[in-house]
C-alpha cells in the first residue's frame, strides 16, 4: 500500500500543474498522454471521449501522430474492446497476443493494434462516463496492480480535468459558473484540511446558485447512512441520511437538486443545493453541479490519500523512535528486546502518554548523559 499511495500523491502534483495551467482541451489531452506513457513505461497511449450527441466514443489524442485520425476512429458503446470499456465501465488488462481477445477490433490506421498488450480503465468523474484511456505495450507486458492502480488513478483525475474543460469550453456565457469552477478547483487543489475544502465548495455553489442552502454529506459505509460534512449556511442540526444504492444520478425536487458524489465508481457521498425561489433546476444546472461533485469526489479522495500517506510516514518514525529507545534501554539495564519494550508498553500505560513521547524522552536523556560524561 505504502508504494502505489506515495506514487498517488505525486501523479497527483504533475497533473494539478497541468490541468491548472492554461492550456486548450487538445493540448491539455496531449500533455496527460504523455504523463500516462511515462506512469505505465508503455510503448503507445490513446484518449477516447465520449460524443455526447451519438453515444460514441471517438479517438481524441494519442502519443503517436495520428493527426489524420484523431475525432475520426469511433466506436459504439460495446464495440471492440475499448467500447466494451466504456459500456461495463471497468478495467480490461491484457498481456500478451491482445488481438487475440474476442472483443478486439482491428483499425488498419492504428498500428497499435498489433502491439501485444493492452491496458484500457474508464475515464469517470461524478458517475458520469467521461471516456477511456488505452495504455499499449509492443511485447508482452504483465499489468502489476500498482501499474493498473496509477493508470486508474491517472484517469479519474483525467476525466475531471476534461469534464472541466469542456465546460469551459461549451460554456460561452457560463462566465459565473466558470469563475465558481476555478474557486473550487483552487479549493479542491489546496493542501488543506479535508473540513475546509468541503465548506468552500459549500461557500462557492451557494453564491452561484443564489441558494438558501447547500450541504455536502460523506458516506459512513459501516452505518450505511450520510452524514453531514459541511453546510452553508451551517444549519442547527441535520439527521443523518440511509445510504441508498440506488442514488447513481441526480435526485430533484420543487426547489433542491442534489446529485451523487463517486470516487472509483464508489459512492462516497452527496452535495444538495436548495433553491431560495420555488422551481425545477435546469438541466445546465443539474450539469455543472455534476461537474463540481466531480472534482469535490477526487478532492476528498487526494484528501484521504494524503492523509493516510502522512500517516504511514508518522508511524514509521515512531518504529524508528521506539527501537533506539528499546537499544537504550537495553543497553543500560541489561535487558532483552522484549524486555525493553515491555517496560516502555508499561510506562506508556501508567503515564497515559504515547509510546513515541516516551521513546523520546528515553533518547532526549541519553543525549544529555552523554554531553555531561567526563571525556576520558
Amino acid at each position: 500500500m505504502t508504494e502505489p499511495a506515495v506514487s498517488q500523491v505525486a501523479l497527483l502534483h504533475r497533473i494539478s500543474n497541468i490541468v491548472n495551467s492554461d492550456l486548450s482541451l487538445q493540448s491539455m489531452l496531449e500533455e496527460l498522454v504523455a504523463l500516462a506513457v511515462q506512469v505505465t513505461s508503455c510503448d503507445a497511449c490513446l484518449v477516447y471521449l465520449v460524443d455526447r450527441g451519438t453515444g460514441e466514443v471517438v479517438l481524441r489524442a494519442s502519443q503517436l501522430p495520428h493527426a489524420a485520425e484523431i475525432g475520426k476512429v469511433r466506436l459504439a458503446m460495446g464495440e471492440g474492446v475499448t467500447g466494451w470499456v466504456a459500456l461495463h465501465r471497468s478495467v480490461v488488462a491484457l498481456a500478451a497476443n491482445a488481438s487475440a481477445d474476442a472483443r478486439f477490433k482491428k483499425f488498419s490506421a492504428l498500428p497499435e493494434d498489433t502491439y501485444e498488450a493492452f491496458l484500457s480503465v474508464p475515464l469517470t468523474t461524478g458517475g458520469n462516463l467521461i471516456g477511456v484511456l488505452n495504455a499499449h505495450h509492443r511485447e508482452p507486458h504483465a499489468h502489476t496492480p500498482e501499474e493498473v492502480s496509477l493508470l486508474s488513478f491517472l484517469g479519474e483525475q483525467m476525466a475531471g480535468a476534461i469534464a472541466t474543460a469542456r465546460l469551459a469550453e461549451q460554456s460561452e456565457n457560463g462566465r459565473k459558473r466558470m469563475d465558481a469552477l476555478m474557486a473550487v478547483a483552487a479549493a479542491t487543489s489546496a493542501e488543506s484540511y479535508l473540513g475546509r475544502i468541503l465548506h468552500s465548495v459549500c461557500e462557492t455553489l451557494g453564491a452561484t446558485f443564489d441558494a438558501r442552502q447547500c450541504v455536502i454529506f460523506l458516506a459512513n459505509e459501516e452505518r450505511r447512512e450520510f452524514t453531514l460534512a459541511a453546510s452553508t449556511p451551517q444549519p442547527a442540526r441535520i439527521q443523518p441520511l440511509p445510504m441508498d444504492d440506488s442514488f447513481t444520478g441526480p435526485l430533484s425536487g420543487a426547489d433542491w437538486v442534489a446529485v451523487p458524489l463517486f470516487a472509483r465508481d464508489r459512492l462516497i457521498g452527496a452535495v444538495e443545493v436548495c433553491s431560495k425561489a420555488p422551481g425545477p433546476f435546469s438541466d445546465a444546472d443539474v450539469d455543472f453541479l455534476r461537474v463540481v461533485a466531480g472534482q469535490t469526489a477526487t478532492a476528498i479522495e487526494n484528501a484521504r490519500l494524503i492523509s493516510e500517506t502522512e500517516e504511514m510516514k508518522r508511524t514509521l518514525e515512531t518504529r524508528k523512535l521506539v527501537e533506539r529507545a528499546k537499544g537504550i534501554l537495553q543497553y543500560k539495564h541489561q535487558l532483552t528486546e522484549e524486555e525493553a519494550y515491555l517496560r516502555l508498553r508499561n510506562e506508556s500505560r501508567r503515564l497515559r502518554r504515547p509510546m513515541r513521547e516516551l521513546a523520546e524522552a528515553v533518547i532526549l536523556a541519553d543525549e544529555l548523559e552523554r554531553k555531561e560524561r567526563p571525556i576520558q
